[in-house]
């Protein structure tokens, strides 16, 4: 028996020294990520985070986590110099890691690197970034042509246009762009990472890792990995995803839109039944949205809005209102319609609105401005 007891008290001593090894490490560093060095870390409270957000089939325990270090990636590619691309880069940038953001000409690498000045600019007065972090962050980014300037990338975070066969060659480019044990993610809105891999030789280092418009200040990070994407590609994506301070959400089975955009473009589809029925103008629905359920959302989940209404409420409201509600399967009428007229949003000067007489940028700064204030707010 006392063998036993002994192996035991030695084991729990073993864990304990490593458990608070590992506690002052991860408060040192997020202490430093204040200042934004170079230094890459693991935010405090990942182990707790990684274990709320992981699957049950990822063919690991959770006690494997706490055991098994984590391998990190060196260098990051990111693909795309557009909406989305500067603001991903510079989330990696911000926390140290190397980091390339590749692009088609020098026109739009600069086009990507003042748009994470002006992100940075945007971000210093609310103390998101310190003035003597930004040479740093700049310092960890490459600016190249071509998928063969980052070849030893070992995270390649695609950003290309929205159309699965174009996405499909060039994923079956990169498989031989890039190391045989580099992962290929896909920032893709709504596209399976499955569908994606199809004419890869090695599917299982494919995964979605689709962020928010602007990544630089909105979490979320939908998680979907394919059929074949393979356990550990999971594990390392989520990990890499909460060492830049987003808040991964793991997809449990490959959905088109995963989960928030899912939910979007099901508003969207009300929202425009509403307008091609009369029952109210774009700008009466926009307000509604901004003065109700649209204010509360940062604070007010759905499932917690629903628990405090109770159960029986929604119940009783859902078995008369549903099926009064849109249910076409395709692109309302409305949407066809602009096109064919060419009314396409703000970059021809006309969609739902006159953008002649409505301000885009005034727009975005608002938006901004809310975002940056929520950031200022997390951190305290």
């Amino acid at each position: 028996m006392c063998v036993p007891i002994a192996v035991l008290i030695a084991g729990f001593l073993i864990s304990l020294a490593f458990w608070l090894t590992n506690s002052l490490r991860m408060t040192a560093t997020a202490d430093s990520c204040r200042n934004l060095g170079t230094a890459r870390r693991l935010p405090s409270g990942f182990i707790s985070k990684a274990l709320v957000l992981i699957q049950p089939d990822w063919h690991t325990s959770p006690s494997s986590l706490i055991t098994r270090p984590m391998k990190s990636f060196d260098h990051i590619a990111v693909i795309g110099t557009g909406q989305m691309g500067p603001g991903i880069a510079q989330t990696c940038a911000m926390v140290g890691y190397k980091t390339s953001i590749i692009g088609r000409s020098e026109e739009s690498l600069t086009r990507a690197r003042n748009r994470i000045q002006a992100n940075i600019d945007a971000m210093l007065p609310y103390g998101l970034i310190k003035p003597e972090a930004v040479a740093a962050l700049f310092a960890n980014i490459n600016f190249v042509i071509g998928l063969r300037a980052a070849a030893d990338a070992d995270l390649v975070i695609e950003g290309i246009t929205e159309d699965l066969t174009i996405k499909q060659a060039f994923f079956a480019e990169m498989e031989d762009a890039f190391a045989a044990d580099a992962v290929l993610m896909s920032t893709t809105s709504g596209m399976r990472a499955t569908d994606i891999a199809q004419k890869m030789v090695h599917p299982e280092r494919a995964i979605v890792g689709h962020y928010w418009n602007p990544p630089h200040l909105l979490q979320l990070v939908e998680v979907a990995p394919g059929e074949k994407t393979a356990p550990e590609v999971t594990e390392r994506v989520m990990a890499f995803l909460l060492s830049t301070n987003h808040a991964p959400v793991l997809c449990r089975k490959e959905a088109l839109g995963f989960v928030a955009n899912r939910m979007q473009h099901a508003l969207w589809r009300e929202a425009l039944a509403i307008v091609e029925q009369g029952i109210a103008t774009p700008e009466e629905v926009d307000n509604a949205l901004k003065t109700s359920f649209g204010a509360r959302t940062p604070v007010l989940g759905i499932f917690e809005h629903l628990d405090l209404v109770g159960v029986p409420t929604c119940y009783s409201i859902h078995s008369y209102l549903l099926a009064d509600l849109d249910a076409q399967t395709g692109p309302n009428k409305i949407l066809k319609e602009k096109m064919e007229r060419g009314e396409l949003g703000v970059k021809t000067g006309k969609g739902f609105y006159d953008w002649s007489k409505k301000s885009a940028a005034d727009v975005l700064k608002a938006r901004d401005t809310l975002l940056l204030e929520l950031a200022q707010k997390r951190l305290g």
